[in-house]
């Protein structure tokens, strides 16, 4: 089996005003190919027993292929994947019929209590910048999008100078650069995308309530925070583990959940991005149980920024954090989504032998200051969906 995965300085931080364009584009690239229709396209990979996946974030387009390694099979479906991201058609049809699908997409987001509170936190927490709407656009601007705009970035962003290739699997080297120069070969050279820039803080705390007729109230608190080269990464990785990242073993998910029962789940994250990702607190409680939990949420936050973690909580973050590592590397794909991160956002060519290393060598004063450097209670925004 070989994995192959390419990913393009092209996702919705992208999309300019025309919010959605990436995403449509994305959609669109495998909907007619070199004159063969998306059905033919299907019905060749599910003859090679081929997997063809596209999809959209923020900060990149990504296209992938898995197939046999057998050499009829490796052909056929390399050759089609050659077509899907070098010679698309963008058929008038087809354009119609995925500009309708996401439109759909969107309104199922809009009925969604917690799509509902990640757009809103999103786009007040991030203003102005790029990060701030939703990867999928917006009604208004994913109508208005035409198909000579979708050619058109095209055009731009999927070229060889703003493309990372990943392969893993089972061939040899010489049969690697020969698919790397098979799938390239075609792909003009273009320019670099420029670089996303940098997301402000908020300078205060904000609150935002969206009405929502449910019984739940979903809860968003958090703030903008750090990029993939960050120097506090490992302490605030181990960290947030220990706050609220361990599901129920975590600080949050005691004090909120087993201790009181305001809620079946609550979770904290950093997700680095190069424009500076968020750090988030998610949550859904009772409507009448909302206050409590929030209060609740944020004295364990002020707390553990404080007095960090103990000595134990530490010992079991390292343990599972370092312990889980090689089963989260259990399969080509993944290992081959771990290594297209590694070099779209240019971490170093060590982190995967130092990852341990690195874990290991955190200690209970880093995470405390490097929490109290990266997490301001008094600048994070609130975001609450629901009846309260």
């Amino acid at each position: 089996m070989l994995d192959i995965s390419i990913a393009f300085s092209g996702g919705s931080a992208y999309d300019g005003n025309q919010y959605g364009l990436s995403a449509l584009t994305t959609h669109m690239i495998n909907q007619g190919n070199s004159g063969k229709n998306a059905t033919s396209i299907a019905e060749t990979l599910a003859d090679t027993g081929s997997q063809f996946n596209s999809e959209t974030s923020r900060d990149m387009a990504t296209l992938s292929l898995r197939t046999l390694t057998s050499k009829e099979a490796l052909n056929q479906s390399t050759n089609i994947f050659n077509q899907i991201i070098n010679h698309p058609d963008f058929p008038d049809e087809a354009f119609e019929q995925e500009k309708k699908q996401l439109l759909m997409a969107i309104e199922q987001a809009d009925e969604s209590p917690d799509e509902i509170a990640n757009i809103n936190f999103f786009q007040a927490l991030y203003q102005q910048h790029p990060y701030a709407h939703p990867v999928d656009g917006v009604k208004a601007t994913v109508s208005a999008i035409n198909k000579k705009q979708v050619i058109e970035y095209y055009k731009r962003y999927f070229v060889a100078s703003n493309a990372v290739l990943v392969m893993v699997g089972a061939i040899d080297s010489p049969t690697a650069h020969q698919l790397a120069e098979q799938l390239t070969h075609d792909m003009p050279k273009g320019t670099p995308a420029p670089r996303i820039a940098k997301a402000m803080q908020l300078t205060k705390a904000e609150e935002i309530h969206v009405p929502f007729p449910s019984s739940q109230t979903l809860v968003r608190l958090g703030e903008i925070d750090i990029d993939h080269h960050n120097p506090d990464y490992f302490p605030l990785m181990v960290g947030n583990y220990i706050l609220g990242g361990g599901a129920l073993v975590s600080r949050l998910a005691i004090e909120v959940r087993e201790k009181r029962g305001l809620t079946y789940g609550v979770t904290s994250q950093f997700t680095p991005m190069p424009g500076n990702g968020p750090f988030i607190i998610s949550l859904s409680t009772k409507n009448n149980q909302a206050e409590n939990a929030l209060k609740i949420t944020k004295d364990t936050l002020n707390s553990f920024i404080d007095n960090g973690p103990n000595a134990q909580e530490l010992e079991s973050a390292k343990q599972y954090l370092t312990g889980s590592f090689p089963l989260s590397l259990a399969s080509n794909r993944a290992i081959a989504s771990l290594l297209l991160r590694m070099t779209f956002y240019q971490l170093p060519e060590n982190y995967l032998d130092d990852y341990v290393a690195q874990i290991n060598a955190v200690t209970v004063d880093k995470i405390k200051l490097a929490f109290k450097q990266q997490v301001h209670p008094d600048k994070l925004l609130l975001v609450t969906v629901g009846r309260s």
